[in-house]
């Protein structure tokens, strides 16, 4: 049965939930989202979206950035041109909103990310690697970014982890490179991209939790925000450098924190 829908209220309700969350006191915001918990709330769909962009801009006052991922992985191995413009993103119907609000994306054609606002024109000038030093990533831990999670715990959702991952040289990855077709305006050209990906022969067994054990951390330290929305939408936030700090400590601990088990990698580094 869907739930009516009051547009008052359902503002009202969102602006008490990002203040819960601290995003009054933001400037720089990546937003990730799962917006399945709304589908039975009676509303049109590009409204529900319009109002949470809205109240989130509100609520940042100006000088705001906002930046979504817009990734296309499926376009990994695929002959299909990655159109800069026009691509896309697989990443749900909040991140599809905010790319096509006269955003800036990243140029890479499997894992970009657009921006809106006033720090959206950094991600013009951005690495041909996904991850790594000055990837989107690295321009956000440089800029104190708050992450954002809407309808999805963040240990299921960071990509944070892989720059992570990719900076502090887990064995268990590596940079490969792609050549892939892209399209800039009328221009249509083929470029070199990179991505650290894992060794499929070390049979790697990510956690079953993923990354739920640095956020426990950041919750011992009260460094993650949680608020549920009168619609049962739940939305987490959390500092992108301290994110960074614990996961890195780990990491510094123990290279393998990541997997359930530390893999067999000789078959692999002794080829």
């Amino acid at each position: 049965m869907e739930a009516k829908f009051n547009k008052k209220l359902f503002v009202k309700n969102l602006e008490k939930n990002l203040k819960n969350l601290k995003i009054n006191n933001c400037k720089n915001l990546f937003i990730t989202s799962d917006l399945n918990s709304l589908m039975k709330l009676k509303m049109p769909d590009n409204l529900k979206l319009k109002l949470i962009v809205q109240t989130i801009k509100k609520m940042m006052g100006e000088n705001y950035t906002i930046y979504v991922p817009t990734s296309n992985l499926d376009l990994v191995k695929s002959k299909k041109i990655f159109d800069l413009k026009n691509t896309k993103s697989e990443m749900g119907p909040l991140s599809e909103y905010i790319r096509n609000q006269n955003s800036v994306r990243s140029l890479h054609p499997y894992w970009s990310v657009s921006g809106i606002g006033n720090k959206k024109n950094l991600l013009k000038s951005i690495s041909p690697h996904a991850y790594g030093f000055k990837s989107p990533w690295s321009v956000m831990l440089e800029n104190d970014f708050t992450q954002l999670n809407i309808g999805r715990h963040p240990s299921k959702a960071i990509t944070l982890i892989h720059h992570i991952e990719t900076i502090m040289g887990v064995p268990y990855r590596f940079t490969k490179e792609f050549s892939h077709k892209i399209k800039i305006g009328n221009k249509l050209f083929k470029k070199n991209f990179y991505l650290s990906v894992i060794y499929k022969k070390a049979k790697i067994q990510r956690k079953i939790d993923l990354n739920n054990h640095f956020f426990q951390e950041l919750k011992k330290q009260k460094k993650l925000n949680h608020s549920k929305n009168n619609y049962g939408l739940n939305m987490w936030s959390f500092k992108m450098k301290d994110f960074f700090d614990v996961s890195t400590k780990y990491l510094l601990n123990d290279i393998y924190s990541y997997l359930e088990k530390k893999p067999n990698l000789k078959k692999v580094h002794n080829n």
